[in-house]
């Protein structure tokens, strides 16, 4: 973001609103440096992802600590559509077109998950309160279910929430996902079940049909997110292919089997997810981290098991894991459990060593590439304390074939 923004005149102004769409309230009133600071770095980062054209769709919500109003300082081009460009009050489109949400809580002993899912009618006599739990837990995952234009439509959404004392206002920097097709072919999947038991014979390969395509949605789902995640690290589509075939040539070689394989392919891309609830002064910081920067960069494995936690499919209890344990070590040293040895699950030490050992070949703006040659060597050395020493073997036995995924030349 150029600096020239961080002190808006009234023509910098107009230029940033017509640049990044800005429809919020905030910069138009005296309001302290940090929380202006912190609203254009977002919304210009929050443009640029709009404008690639990813399935997520961006949005800074606000609210202030005295009162229910709420409105959006940012919204993605597509959540405008949705509710109507012309219409300059988004959030009560929004709530207009709400016909449910719906949340996972964690409860009882031993833990269990359950689902909550309130009507337009509930929400509007908790907004209170569920306005209060967002505050204090400075995140948010729900399903909301809209209908739009008598359809109806459901969308994920992902948000963290930040508290700015000295101007008296909270704002929510989310992202929301489309994902209407899952959630009907649940539906459809459901009701094929019911007429199963009835129907059995007849509906047994209508039922497989289903589930294919419901995992095949589950799998689209997960794959964008995943693109997301890369494109906001500034990171490549390169990464996450080569990041799937390392990981699932050694899990091969580990011996767990083909279809466990299969899985962590496919979940290996999401190790880190959790860097979309990571602000942007920190994620694209130029320089060093510091001490207290490093810590909330660290909480990026815990957003990312939180985002992908509360779902059924071993895709994402897989994706859940490597997101939240890909930075444990052997020796006990990592984060942010400090687990040791096989206590750290078997998909986070595989997922370890590929992203460590693709980090170093690829290019990053604080640093060159590593040869092939080299990565493999710091892998060796790091055998025992940073990765599985069992693991580090067959990977060094491999890497006739990693080199071949290394050069692109297995499709």
């Amino acid at each position: 973001m150029p600096a020239l923004y961080s002190s808006l005149t009234s023509q910098l102004f107009e230029e940033f609103r017509a640049r990044h769409g800005y429809t919020g309230k905030i910069l138009h009133e005296p309001c302290s440096a940090s929380i202006r600071q912190r609203l254009i770095h977002t919304i210009a980062q929050f443009h640029i992802l709009d404008q690639l054209g990813t399935p997520m769709i961006p949005y800074v919500a606000a609210w202030r600590d005295d009162g229910l109003d709420i409105w959006y300082e940012f919204a993605g081009q597509t959540l405008r559509a949705l509710l109507g460009s012309g219409n300059t009050d988004l959030a009560n489109a929004f709530r207009e077109s709400l016909i449910s949400r719906c949340m996972y809580r964690k409860c009882g002993s031993p833990p269990a998950i359950i689902k909550v899912v309130r009507d337009r009618e509930q929400l509007q006599q908790l907004r209170a309160a569920l306005r209060s739990v967002a505050q204090q837990g400075q995140a948010v995952e729900a399903v909301y279910r809209l209908e739009v234009h008598g359809e109806s439509l459901w969308f994920k959404d992902f948000a963290r929430v930040e508290a700015f004392e000295e101007d008296g206002v909270f704002l929510s920097f989310g992202t929301l996902a489309d994902i209407t097709k899952e959630v009907m072919l649940e539906e459809e999947l459901k009701q094929a079940k019911q007429e199963l038991l009835s129907h059995r014979d007849q509906l047994v390969a209508k039922v497989e049909r289903k589930t294919r395509k419901l995992r095949q949605a589950q799998l689209e789902v997960v794959t964008r997110l995943a693109q997301a995640a890369a494109c906001r690290d500034q990171r490549t589509g390169a990464h996450l292919n080569r990041m799937s075939r390392y990981s699932k040539l050694l899990a091969n070689s580990a011996g767990i089997g083909d279809q466990a394989a299969a899985v962590l392919f496919h979940a290996a891309p999401l190790h880190d997810v959790g860097k979309l609830g990571i602000t942007d002064l920190i994620l694209h910081k130029p320089g060093r981290l510091t001490v207290e920067e490093f810590e909330v960069m660290k909480g990026h494995c815990q957003l990312g098991a939180e985002l992908l936690d509360g779902q059924g499919s071993d895709l994402l209890r897989v994706a859940r894991a490597v997101a939240l344990t890909h930075h444990e070590r052997w020796d006990g040293s990592g984060y942010p459990g400090g687990l040791t040895g096989n206590g750290i699950p078997l998909a986070g030490r595989i997922a370890a060593i590929c992203d460590v050992f693709d980090a170093l070949t690829e290019e990053r703006p604080y640093k060159p590439a590593w040869t092939f040659a080299q990565a493999a060597e710091e892998i060796k050395r790091q055998r025992g304390r940073h990765f599985d020493p069992d693991l580090v073997d067959l990977f060094l036995g491999n890497l006739p074939a990693l080199y071949r995924i290394y050069r692109g030349r297995i499709n």
